[in-house]
């Protein structure tokens, strides 16, 4: 095991996960960001100080997701932490929108969770990181679907 802390994100595009990313590379991880737009984590390059390795990701294409999450472990080899941050808030949205929220927050949240734990699990050590939202425990105005996949 090497001396470098190596730390992947999932959701890194854009908020939260993306400051994170650069916190991360500030501190001396070298970090791996995953996200649906892979021009926006590849300018992440510019402001990480450090390794950066990035891998489109769209969490609700779960079997493409646990596919690229097990290619990014293996290329940053001796991965320690793993964030999941993936989410979508969609307001006013039709059922589509409302899948998509309930394929993001819950169905790729637990896809990422387990694939993260397995390869824990065979390590022998790790931590994982879930991002979740206070409207899971105090619920919001007009977003019912959005409260209930972060309670999950």
């Amino acid at each position: 095991m090497g001396t470098m802390k190596h730390t992947i994100i999932i959701g890194a595009t854009s908020g939260i996960g993306r400051a994170l990313a650069v916190e991360f590379g500030r501190r001396g991880h070298a970090i791996g960001v995953t996200g649906r737009r892979i021009e926006l984590l590849e300018s992440l390059k510019d402001e990480v100080d450090g390794r950066v390795f990035s891998a489109r990701m769209d969490v609700r294409r779960t079997g493409e997701a646990v596919d690229a999450l097990r290619s990014l472990i293996d290329e940053m080899d001796d991965v320690g932490t793993i964030v999941i941050n993936s989410g979508v808030l969609l307001r006013n949205a039709g059922w589509d929108g409302i899948a998509s929220m309930i394929d993001t927050n819950v169905t790729g949240f637990v896809a990422m969770a387990e694939e993260s734990m397995r390869y824990f699990r065979q390590r022998g050590r790790g931590h994982l990181v879930g991002i979740s939202s206070i409207a899971g425990i105090r619920g919001g105005k007009g977003t019912p679907t959005y409260n209930a996949s972060k309670a999950f």
